[in-house]
């Protein structure tokens, strides 16, 4: 690397979307190793090689700013965001080259770059404009192409994470948990975690779920938050094969397989929320545990949930106006009436013993001198 007294920024461009420790690990090798005195991550509006974003400017902004708080060398730089287009990196450094004629630029790429790199606009300019920083992302990349242009390659605290991955769930766990956090409390990616293993018809289901569970909360003065991740996410495993479904309840609570397999999907799902999503909140895992058939200790939000995905607005059922209405105007009463309905349609073709344990100990609570239930 150069060596000077001129201030050394190194320009860091991306989409991160999202952003995950690798990114900052390149970042803090930037710092610590090569010696850069700040760091300039710059969010791309779009790049040149996609047709679209993820997730919105201000969410990939807002997981920046969480991912580099503490860090007071690294600073967001939203030029090419603000040019509301797809801009060429030889604009953006020219941009900051002209603003900053004392500093002396750097730009920080992957390996993974290299496949394409001699496709950037005004690639053979670039490269006589600003030193580029190639790091290490992968064991397999274009050799060849950092040796035509006597590119040397850094290694860094690598766990070749991926945006791409982690929007599909992939290696989650390597992803700090303040980012997979975020990314759960506003239910983003859903597109690749969600959408995909189910119909359309289910998933739309899913969202008005969503919305319903959203205003069932504020009428009753639930956490609307959790309504509307619970709501949204209830029927995650719905769609699951048997085989899968009971192979992930023998993994982590094998007594659940005595219950009737078309509840299975609230306590896979539940499962599957939290060993593969990352969600840590134990209310928000349990209004999905108990969305189908309930428990003897529900919570105002299990309700919520519970009553939303009978009276979402795409329900059209005899009645179903009735339901929302009572649920609307009293959460515990709706939600009784819904769970006395759904024990009637179970028991048309088949006997109350055959209905599962849990069912019949949430009606032993919450049905009171029943005897069809009791």
């Amino acid at each position: 690397m150069k060596n000077n007294t001129k201030k050394r920024i190194a320009l860091f461009g991306g989409s991160f979307d999202p952003v995950h420790t690798d990114h900052l690990s390149m970042a803090l090798a930037c710092k610590e190793d090569l010696k850069f005195d700040e760091i300039w991550m710059i969010p791309t509006f779009l790049s040149p090689f996609k047709i679209s974003v993820n997730t919105t400017n201000k969410h990939r902004i807002e997981m920046l700013n969480i991912m580099i708080e503490g860090y007071d060398f690294i600073k967001i730089q939203e030029f090419e965001i603000n040019n509301n287009k797809p801009t060429p990196t030889i604009e953006t450094v020219k941009h900051f080259k002209s603003i900053y004629p004392e500093y002396e630029f750097a730009f920080v790429i992957g390996t993974d770059n290299l496949d394409r790199l001699e496709e950037w606009n005004n690639f053979y300019e670039l490269i006589d404009l600003v030193e580029f920083v190639v790091f290490k992302r992968s064991e397999n990349f274009k050799s060849n192409i950092a040796k035509k242009y006597n590119f040397k390659i850094y290694d860094f605290k690598n766990t070749f994470l991926s945006s791409t991955n982690i929007r599909k769930l992939v290696d989650i766990k390597n992803q700090d948990k303040r980012i997979n956090q975020y990314i759960n409390d506003h239910l983003l990616y859903l597109n690749k975690r969600l959408e995909p293993f189910l119909d359309e018809e289910r998933y739309q289901h899913c969202i008005n779920v969503g919305d319903m569970a959203y205003l069932l909360a504020i009428k009753h003065k639930v956490n609307v938050h959790k309504a509307r991740i619970a709501g949204t996410l209830h029927d995650v495993t719905k769609r699951w094969p048997k085989d899968r479904q009971l192979e992930y309840l023998n993994k982590y609570n094998p007594e659940l397989i005595a219950e009737p397999f078309p509840v299975w999907h609230s306590y896979t799902g539940a499962l599957h929320l939290k060993y593969d999503w990352l969600i840590t909140d134990q209310e928000i895992l349990n209004a999905v545990f108990n969305h189908t058939v309930g428990s003897d200790k529900m919570t105002d939000l299990d309700m919520v949930v519970f009553c939303a995905d009978k009276i979402s607005k795409e329900r059209n059922y005899e009645n179903v106006n009735f339901f929302r209405a009572e649920c609307f105007k009293d959460l515990k009463n709706g939600f009784k009436l819904l769970l006395e309905q759904q024990l009637i349609n179970a028991t048309k073709n088949q006997d109350v013993n055959n209905l599962g344990k849990n069912i019949l100990k949430t009606a032993k609570k919450y049905l009171k001198g029943d005897k069809r239930w009791n």
